[in-house]
């Protein structure tokens, strides 16, 4: 054993990336960019999986496999299998085969800490111990992507005596095992990431998400930390947690001022916010030319024309807002309210944008987007009602995120109309559409509406931000002042809200205890 220690130990540390993926064969594997996959992570194939991908290290066990590796002239670099197997020598790293049957997540774990190596039956629990093994050396935090395993089979080949019922049916249990290990990774192994890279619910990105990333690393290649990556972090820290993400929406309250949104961005981050959004519209092709001729009194001028050019972001604005955000690890996104916005913003960095309530009514619009937009959206539904839902459910796209945030367009919204049993109906519409994210776009005033929105499900709170008071600012009184710690305090109470919510299994709690003796008699 310590000899196969000594050449892994070898082969990973002359590596030179920080990120592993583990390939199978599933059909979503051919909807992945290989050749950049390659390119940036450290690849562990299963079985013969090489035959799609050029793999690092190869992991298997099975004698009838060999047949298939020799004809693809055995293009992994090295291969981790039983010593019977006739592989090249100079690439065969031995290692003892241990059927290891269908065991609980129990004993899974124990091989996980045990120091001794084997490869089991599910080879991919194997392929994950030696992933663990890699971070433990490099000594970073790795991402461990797992691609190609769909866990389920459309057919099966012609004289297979054990049938596809059989193959779905231990593909199900190795599933269930992969479920187990993403639900208590991070406890166990926080320094390496897991994700599973598909369509399911646990799904943590789509394939067409992990290529879109694999894209902006390269873009982004020399920065500290790309916008795309901070928004990822943010999202593995949330997985399997009930933690909500909390969006500071600034709306325009920089008031086209540099340092305004330097001090707004660094004081959402102080206070907690998970996220922060700003919003983009072309002011000459969004406003009628009545509109902004139309009196309106601010420091700019006297007309809304003149109020708005000189708050709308530009191009050396949203460089600022990366600046900053890239300098305190705090992703970014905006609210696009138009085509000539939507096109703007593709020259940044941006992996989920909003389609807000006020063009709600734009329907040809928000289909273009939802047809060419390949990151994650966010979707608030003021002055609508199920006619809208049902558009959005029916044309936004199933393959990523979709934050359906619950809204209601009055400025403040009285309590009466915040409607918040809609988020628990957006909740329910998750066991047909596994990718919508509830929600709450929230212009109450204080928290109130906001904490019974966790209770009732939401895992996205967006709350309006202010600098001071300005009341010459666009619906500037349902924002939450950034000074004087009002929205510190409005994210603790968020917080408190999540703890109070607890988890969905009723069980008996370290805090509980009987008031009075109970024994079994029957008096």
């Amino acid at each position: 054993m310590a000899h196969f220690l000594d050449l892994i130990r070898n082969i990973f540390l002359k590596s030179s990336k920080n990120n592993v993926a583990i390939i199978g064969k599933g059909a979503s594997i051919h909807q992945i960019d290989t050749e950049k996959l390659a390119r940036e992570y450290f690849i562990i194939a299963l079985n013969d999986a090489e035959t799609i991908c050029e793999a690092d290290l190869t992991v298997f066990h099975r004698e009838d496999l060999v047949r298939n590796l020799a004809e693809n002239g055995f293009k992994s670099k090295y291969y981790v299998a039983p010593s019977y197997l006739q592989l090249p020598e100079e690439k065969h790293i031995h290692a003892p085969y241990q059927a290891f049957g269908q065991e609980g997540i129990e004993k899974i774990y124990s091989y996980f800490e045990s120091e001794e190596f084997c490869i089991l039956d599910i080879n991919l629990l194997s392929a994950i111990k030696l992933a663990i093994l890699y971070q433990q050396l490099r000594g970073c935090d790795i991402e461990l992507a797992l691609l190609g395993f769909d866990f389920y089979l459309d057919a099966v080949a012609d004289g297979d005596m054990q049938g596809l019922d059989y193959r779905n049916a231990y593909l199900r249990t190795q599933e269930s095992l992969l479920v187990s290990l993403l639900e208590f990774r991070s406890g166990r192994y926080p320094q390496v990431n897991m994700i599973h890279v598909g369509n399911k619910k646990y799904s943590f990105k789509t394939p067409q998400q992990f290529n879109q990333n694999l894209n902006q690393s390269k873009l982004t290649s020399g920065k500290s930390s790309s916008n795309t990556a901070r928004y990822y972090e943010m999202l593995a820290k949330k997985q399997n947690t009930n933690s909500v993400i909390i969006v500071a929406e600034l709306t325009n309250n920089h008031i086209g001022s540099k340092e305004r949104l330097i001090k707004m961005v660094e004081l959402a981050h102080a206070a907690g916010a998970d996220m922060v959004k700003v919003q983009k519209r072309d002011i000459d092709t969004f406003y009628t030319e009545e509109e902004l001729a139309a009196p309106y009194q601010s420091p700019f001028g006297t007309t809304l024309g003149d109020y708005r050019r000189a708050v709308e972001m530009d191009e050396s604005m949203f460089e600022t807002l990366e600046e900053v955000c890239a300098r305190l690890n705090i992703p970014w996104f905006v609210s696009i309210l138009d085509w000539n916005s939507y096109l703007f913003i593709q020259k940044l960095e941006c992996p989920i944008i909003k389609l807000p309530s006020t063009i709600s009514n734009h329907r040809n619009y928000l289909k273009k987007v939802f047809e060419v937009f390949e990151g994650d959206l966010v979707v608030s539904t003021g002055f609508t009602d199920q006619a809208y839902e049902e558009f959005v459910l029916t044309h936004a796209p199933r393959d990523r995120r979709l934050y359906l945030l619950q809204c209601t367009s009055s400025y403040p919204t009285p309590p009466q109309y915040c409607n918040i049993n809609v988020v628990r109906h957006y909740d329910t519409l998750r066991f047909n559409y596994p990718n919508i994210v509830p929600g709450y776009s929230s212009h109450d005033l204080g928290s109130m509406g906001c904490i019974m929105a966790v209770a009732a499900g939401a895992r996205m709170i967006e709350k309006h931000v202010k600098l001071g008071e300005l009341d010459w600012v666009h619906f500037d009184s349902v924002a939450i002042d950034l000074y004087n710690n009002h929205f510190r305090n409005f994210v603790f109470d968020i917080r408190k809200a999540e703890l109070m919510c607890g988890d969905y299994l009723k069980s008996i709690l370290q805090s509980e205890h009987h008031k009075y003796n109970i024994n079994d008699k029957v008096n």
